[in-house]
């Protein structure tokens, strides 16, 4: 697998968002219990977005099938404040491991020295990605969870995440890193079958 450099869509820097890594799922819809329509609209497999805006307070937001809000994947409670930043991890398939969800809260680093990267595992197959930053080991990612934010200097950054139980490619990606820019890399799909990098910008 791998992936485009650049950046991720920039519709919002603040709000939530969708990664939607399960390759044999449709796309969704985010549904908050304060809002009277979708916050985000058809969030499909593999393709980056920036954040939709959310209201302040208490809310449950609901990862249903894009136009069937009675077919929820998952919902989540949180007490959004301005400025703070969710993502929405839909992984897994339909058929050995089942689709799952899980709500991340987007810490991006206050103070950034050049840039900062991260990696999410949404890729079937994958218990464990290791990650790697211009050659160099920056760790591990967990199944369905969100690694660390690395900083990085400024300019090409490579990024590369494989299995970590026999080093097989999951993702890559060659990021044009800009100064005080954060950045997720998204691994999506199912190795052995598709799977590619999806690049996030995070602010």
């Amino acid at each position: 697998g791998g992936g485009g450099g650049g950046g991720g869509g920039s519709t919002g820097v603040t709000g939530v968002r969708v990664l939607h890594a399960s390759v044999d799922s449709v796309p969704v819809d985010v549904l908050s219990s304060s809002a009277s329509a979708a916050v985000v609209s058809q969030a499909k497999f593999a393709i980056a977005s920036g954040y939709s805006a959310l209201g302040s307070g208490t809310q449950v937001l609901s990862l249903t099938k894009a136009f069937n809000p009675t077919q929820v994947f998952d919902s989540f409670s949180v007490d959004y404040a301005s400025g703070e930043r969710y993502s929405i991890l839909l992984y897994g398939d339909h058929r050995a491991f089942g689709v799952g969800a899980a709500l991340i809260k987007d810490l991006v680093p206050a103070d950034i020295s050049g840039s900062a990267v991260r990696v999410v595992d949404g890729v079937t197959g994958a218990q464990a990605l290791s990650v790697t930053v211009n050659g160099a080991s920056a760790g591990a990612v967990g199944f369905g969870e969100a690694g660390e934010y690395v900083m990085v200097p400024a300019g090409q950054v490579t990024v590369a995440a494989a299995r970590s139980s026999d080093g097989k490619a999951a993702a890559s990606s060659v990021i044009n890193a800009q100064p005080g820019k954060a950045y997720t890399l998204l691994a999506a799909g199912e190795i052995g079958y598709y799977s590619k990098g999806v690049l996030f910008t995070d602010n």
